[in-house]
């Protein structure tokens, strides 16, 4: 037996419990919850979002979709924040979706999703600064 023969059987005997056996596992007890939950938190580091508006805040409204292979997981991100802040934390929430988006089964689709949201919460906060601009006037 070569070596490329034995590399492969080994591959084969320890890759194939690992997919049949510890990766559902893994899904059961809390992988399907927590996959990629963290750099998902990551994206709201150092912006500050609240759960009722302040004076100058907009609301923003954004879905996140995770998952890999066979299930997604689609998250509403509801805030309120300052004007500058939505822009960044929505550049960052779109990053996360086609990173982490792509990995699931609507790879064709998420990013469609996530960038015409994108665009249109963009839209959607300069209507609302305008709104306040003219208010305020």
């Amino acid at each position: 037996m070569t070596w490329s023969e034995r590399l492969f059987f080994l591959l084969v005997m320890i890759g194939a419990p690992l997919l049949v056996i510890v990766f559902p596992i893994y899904l059961l007890f809390g992988g399907l919850r927590t996959f990629a939950l963290r750099p998902l938190k990551r994206c709201f580091n150092g912006i500050q979002v609240r759960e009722s508006p302040e004076p100058g805040d907009v609301e923003c409204v954004y879905h996140t979709y995770r998952g890999l292979l066979v299930w997604v997981t689609q998250d509403e991100h509801r805030f309120f924040a300052t004007a500058d802040d939505s822009r960044h934390l929505l550049g960052r929430l779109l990053r996360f979706n086609l990173t982490w988006g792509l990995l699931c089964p609507g790879m064709i689709f998420i990013p469609l999703l996530a960038v015409g949201n994108y665009y249109a919460q963009k839209r959607s906060i300069l209507q609302q600064v305008n709104a306040s601009t003219e208010a305020s006037s």
